[in-house]
C-alpha cells in the first residue's frame, strides 16, 4: 500500500510544480508538442511549438538544437545556422552544438566554415581530453591537412611517447619529418615502426622510397617494396616506388614498366614526373613531355612539372625542326 501511495505522489509532483509555475508548464507542454509533431513528420508545426518553448526558456541548449535539426529537415539552413551559433554562445564548450554545425556546413557544402568549425571542435576536445589518443590523432591530421606541420608533429610526438606501439602515428610522424626536411629522423621512426610490425606496407614503402630518393641501400629498398606489394599488389604508390628504385639502379626498362602501371592507377604529380623522367632518359622526349603536360594539367601548381615542360618541350621542338 505504501508503494502505491509513493508512485501516486511521484506522478503528481510534476503536476503540482506546473500548477505553481505556469510558464514552466507551458514550456514543457510546447516542448513535448514539438517533439510529437517532429516524430509525426510535421516539422513546420514542430518548429512553431519549439519556438514557443524557446521564448519561455531562451537559454535552453536542448530546445535550440532540436529547432535547428528540424530547420535542416525543412531546408532552412540559414535559420538553422543562427540557432546553432546562438547555442554555442550559451555554451561555447558544447560538443553537441559544434558537431551539429559541422554536419550543417558539410550538408550545405560550406567548406570554409566547415574547416573552421571542425578545427575548433577538435581543439576543444583535445584540451578537455588530452589523454585521448584518438582525438589527438584527429587533431594532428587536421593540422596536417592545413599544412601546419610543426603543430601536427608536436601532437604526433606526444602520441608516440604515450603509446610507443602506435605504428600508424609513427608512419605519419615520419611523413611529416620527411616533408619538413628531417629525413634522418623520418627514417629512424619508420625503422622503429617496422621493428614492431615488419610487414606494415605503409612503413615499408615510406622507408624504401626515402632510400630510393637518396640513392642508398637500393637492394634493401627493392626487397621492402616487393614485400609491400605482396600485401597490396595493386597499390599505385608502391608500384611507383619500385619503378623509381629501378630508375636509381639504372634499370630503366624495368623502371618504365612499373611507373607506367602506376600512372594508369593513380593521379599524382610525382608519378607523372617520374614517368616523364624515365621516358627522357630512354631518349623518348616527346612521350616524356606528354607525361609532364598531363601532370601539369591535373596539378597546375606543380613547379617541377612546369619547369620540365618548358625545358624539354623546347628541346623537343628543336629536335623536330
Amino acid at each position: 500500500m505504501k508503494r502505491s501511495v509513493f508512485f501516486v505522489a511521484l506522478l503528481a509532483c510534476p503536476l503540482l510544480c506546473f500548477a505553481r509555475d505556469n510558464s514552466l508548464a507551458d514550456k514543457y507542454s510546447s516542448y513535448l508538442k514539438g517533439l510529437v509533431y517532429s516524430e509525426e513528420g510535421d516539422f513546420r508545426q514542430g518548429v512553431v511549438e519549439l519556438e514557443k518553448a524557446k521564448r519561455l526558456d531562451p537559454q535552453s541548449l536542448a530546445i535550440r538544437l532540436k529547432i535547428a535539426a528540424l530547420l535542416i529537415r525543412l531546408g532552412e539552413i540559414k535559420r538553422a545556422e543562427v540557432e546553432l551559433k546562438e547555442a554555442k554562445k550559451i555554451d561555447s564548450d558544447s560538443f553537441d552544438a559544434s558537431s551539429a554545425l559541422i554536419f550543417l556546413y558539410s550538408y550545405s557544402q560550406k567548406d570554409k566554415e566547415l574547416d573552421r568549425e571542425y578545427g575548433d571542435f577538435l581543439k576543444k576536445a583535445h584540451n578537455q581530453k588530452p589523454e585521448d589518443l584518438k582525438i589527438s590523432q584527429y587533431l594532428a591530421q587536421f593540422y596536417f591537412y592545413k599544412k601546419e606541420y610543426p603543430r601536427a608533429i608536436g601532437i604526433y610526438e606526444a602520441v608516440v611517447k604515450n603509446d610507443p606501439k602506435d605504428t600508424e602515428s609513427m608512419f605519419w610522424l615520419g611523413y611529416l619529418y620527411d616533408e619538413t626536411g628531417r629525413r634522418q629522423e623520418a627514417i629512424k621512426i619508420w625503422r622503429r615502426g617496422l621493428d614492431l610490425e615488419p610487414a606494415n606496407a605503409m612503413l615499408l614503402n615510406s622507408l624504401a622510397y626515402a632510400y630510393a630518393e637518396d640513392g642508398v641501400k637500393l637492394e634493401e629498398a627493392e626487397g621492402m617494396i616487393k614485400k609491400a606489394l605482396l600485401a597490396e599488389p595493386d597499390n599505385g604508390a608502391y608500384l611507383d616506388s619500385l619503378g623509381w628504385i629501378y630508375y636509381k639502379k639504372g634499370e630503366y626498362k624495368k623502371a618504365e614498366e612499373y611507373i607506367k602501371k602506376a600512372v594508369a592507377m593513380i593521379k599524382d604529380p610525382v608519378v607523372y614526373e617520374h614517368a616523364g623522367d624515365i621516358c627522357i632518359v630512354l631518349g623518348n622526349k616527346e612521350e616524356g613531355v606528354r607525361y609532364y603536360r598531363e601532370g601539369l594539367k591535373n596539378f597546375p601548381d606543380r613547379k617541377q612539372l612546369k619547369e620540365k615542360v618548358e625545358k624539354y618541350g623546347k628541346e623537343d621542338k628543336v629536335i623536330k625542326k
